[in-house]
């Protein structure tokens, strides 16, 4: 599915554009049990007399799936794939005042805040740093990306907000022309519109359809 993404937004030029934002949440979101994946609303966060751009995305909960050396220690920390620690933020969608709609995907995460326990996925007002995941060097994106394009894929059938994820991506994949992500199919909208209309009957003249009784008739 990552290959994918990639063609999508090299073939919508949009890998090219570097671009940071800082949002802050729009609404508190509890954790739900069993919900991996959650619709989230952002504000960017900017002086309050400017007009301020909107974002949508997901937050998917994650594990280190992945080995990680510490630092100051030098000691490799062996992947905890079952062992939830965080959840990864992916924004999709920026709506700025007087400008078009922009397709996005920007990337951050944050760990389980230890003062809250693990009661919200992100309390109103939470501020992420976003980076562009297409501009990040290689070594630099999110070791998470493909855990968390699985989990979205997986909790799709059931889970709206990841459906939704899907239906983006599978439209935006529609839209320039390359194949869409494994799982990944364009919104039922696009689909409805593209379905050919089924083939009507031929329909008879009038003055057929009252000669061919009598015809009848007077073969009988």
């Amino acid at each position: 599915m990552l290959d994918a993404l990639n063609a999508i937004f090299l073939a919508a030029n949009i890998a090219a554009q570097t671009l940071n934002v800082v949002a802050r949440a729009d609404e508190d979101i509890l954790i739900e049990k069993d919900v991996k994946v959650y619709a989230v609303s952002m504000t960017e966060q900017a002086p309050m007399w400017t007009k301020k751009c909107k974002y949508e995305g997901v937050m998917v909960e994650y594990a280190r799936d992945w080995e990680e050396e510490q630092l100051s220690t030098g000691v490799i920390l062996p992947p905890e794939p079952d062992k939830p620690i965080g959840y990864a933020l992916i924004l999709t969608k920026e709506r700025c005042p007087e400008k078009e709609e922009r397709a996005i995907f920007n990337t951050d995460s944050k760990f389980f805040t230890p003062l809250f326990g693990k009661a919200y996925v992100i309390r109103e007002g939470g501020p992420m740093d976003t980076r562009d995941y297409w501009s990040l060097k290689e070594e630099d994106r999110p070791k998470w990306m493909p855990q968390v394009l699985r989990t979205i894929e997986a909790e799709a059938p059931k889970n709206p907000a990841a459906q939704r994820f899907l239906d983006e991506i599978g439209t935006r994949s529609a839209d320039v022309g390359v194949a869409a992500p494994l799982g990944v199919t364009p919104a039922l909208e696009s689909q409805e519109q593209a379905a050919p209309e089924p083939a009507q009957e031929p329909q008879l003249d009038p003055q057929q359809a009252e000669a061919e009784p009598a015809e009848l008739t007077t073969a009988n």
